[in-house]
């Protein structure tokens, strides 16, 4: 079995991964990069990333500017950008994971965000005003209060190649068609390297530090099985086919505590004709017509009955699409329906919904007839939202309007319009997993933690594996915002092993 050397060793090959690299190698450390996809299909869940936002906190238009040198100060004077700040970021985390996410690690996300983003503009990542999010109000764009603001150039597969160059630019060595299988520990317990399988068999490559970003195992039916429950082996996968969670079970085999929500995960409405892996684009092989269906907080959502089944209304998506997905799957073959009337044209064009595949009617019943829907369970469906819907108050898509509903279940609590206006749309839609939440302990330095709360020395970990940031649900942008900072975190600190 051959066997190399390295200072540290970092297992994956996306946003978190190429962090932790870069971050190393500016701590002197002499770093290989492990990739177990091939080349042409590097960069895990990040190159699936369509917006690839990321959520940091600032003080408005002057703490994003240095972010965004190529923006003329005329585009600037046409947004409308209130601060995020600190105490408004750690609330949403708060407010989203129930209470749940672990103090000192939403802190973490929190306190990093900001000079995480602006460090990885430093060393080349381009950035762009995410106008897909913002609102128009006459000549001016406005975004609602806590909406990602920036995502990188080109989405995910761009920052991946930005990263890529940074890399290469380092001279940092990749090996793709490298699937790290086992830790190498020494007497003490304390990682010293990885068994590799390779395209010509095994081999061990020895190292001071190990950071595992090789991501969840929401590609594993599996394991979704066993820790999502029944019926998740059958969902949909958003993205890489290779996050299986290797570096999950490598770092249980030495004594790594299992922390977080286990059985729970990122998982949000997207096509249902998406495909059962790499779902996140319906051409994913060129990137084209993207998967999410994010409009049903404009309009309703019925399952295969006919029935209303959540509150569309609850929250922003941003604050919501990650548990509505799992909420789907809850549903009679998986599947749900998008409706929406003619008065919501122009803001559902908004949301992105190319590539979709729309189905038309000139009323509730006819509509119910083509998605083969009892049309007496919808009709009485729609009549009973559009009686219930109060009139109040004028609809607003850029606040949580409290324009609701009254008297049914569920209701809906924001953004209530009557669905009398023909012609009317609908499209499918069922559960697309992203990635999953539960995974090994770290503390704050980003080192693996084992069942007695100790650090293993030589290992950390960062991005999806890395447990007890979210629970039940994640604010958006907050994925990769994480997966930024405890890559350069880990990176950092394994370096100084």
């Amino acid at each position: 079995m051959a066997v190399v050397t390295s200072d540290v060793i970092v297992i994956g090959m996306g946003n978190a991964a190429q962090a932790a690299a870069v971050s190393a190698q500016e701590a002197g450390a002499k770093v290989l990069v492990l990739e177990k996809a091939p080349e042409k299909k590097r960069g895990g869940n990040t190159w699936f990333s369509q917006g690839a936002q990321f959520r940091h906190t600032h003080n408005g238009i002057p703490d994003v500017k240095p972010l965004l040198p190529h923006v003329p100060e005329s585009e600037w004077e046409k947004i409308d950008l209130d601060p995020y700040s600190k105490d408004d970021f750690y609330a949403d985390m708060m407010r989203v994971t129930r209470g749940r996410s672990v103090p000192e690690l939403a802190e973490l996300l929190v306190n990093e965000s900001y000079p995480t983003v602006l460090w990885m503009r430093q060393l080349g990542i381009q950035w762009e005003i995410m106008y897909s999010a913002a609102k128009p109000r006459g000549d001016r764009k406005r975004w609602h209060h806590g909406h990602s603001f920036i995502h990188s150039k080109d989405g995910g597969a761009g920052l991946v190649d930005m990263w890529h160059r940074v890399l290469q630019n380092k001279g940092i060595e990749i090996r793709y068609e490298h699937a790290a299988v086992h830790l190498i520990t020494d007497e003490k317990n304390a990682v010293r390297g990885v068994v590799v399988q390779t395209p010509d068999g095994l081999s061990e490559i020895r190292s001071k530090a190990v950071v595992l970003a090789s991501g969840g195992f929401q590609a594993s039916p599996a394991l979704r099985a066993q820790y999502l429950g029944s019926g998740w082996d059958l969902a949909k996968v958003r993205g890489s086919k290779y996050d299986t969670g290797d570096g999950i079970q490598m770092a249980l085999e030495v004594g790594a505590q299992p922390f977080g929500h286990w059985s729970g995960a990122h998982a949000t409405p997207i096509d249902a004709d998406a495909g059962d892996y790499e779902g996140g684009f319906l051409d994913p092989v060129n990137r084209r017509y993207r998967t999410h269906r994010y409009g049903w907080t404009l309009g309703i959502m019925v399952n295969t009955e006919g029935r209303r089944f959540l509150d569309e209304g609850e929250d922003f998506h941003a604050y919501t699409y990650a548990k509505t997905g799992a909420e789907i799957l809850k549903q009679p073959g998986g599947i749900a329906y998008q409706i929406f009337d003619e008065k919501l044209k122009e803001p559902l064009a908004r949301e992105n919904y190319d590539g979709a595949t729309p189905v038309y009617a000139n009323s509730i019943a006819e509509l119910a007839q083509h998605l083969e829907i009892n049309p007496d369970a919808l009709t009485q469906t729609v009549e009973e939202f559009n009686h219930a819907v109060s009139e109040d108050r004028p609809f607003d898509e850029v606040i949580r309007d409290g324009k609701a509903t009254v008297g049914i279940h569920p209701p809906k609590t924001n953004w209530a319009q009557k669905i009398d206006t023909p012609p009317f749309v609908a499209y499918a839609a069922t559960c697309g997993l992203t990635f999953t939440f539960g995974g090994l302990k770290i503390n704050p330095r980003c080192e693996v933690l084992n069942r007695l709360d100790r650090p293993i020395s030589g290992l950390y970990a960062a991005g999806e594996l890395t447990a007890g940031f979210f629970y039940y649900n994640y604010p958006s942008g907050g994925g990769l915002m994480r997966g930024a900072i405890t890559g350069r975190i880990a990176g950092r600190n394994g370096a100084g092993q």
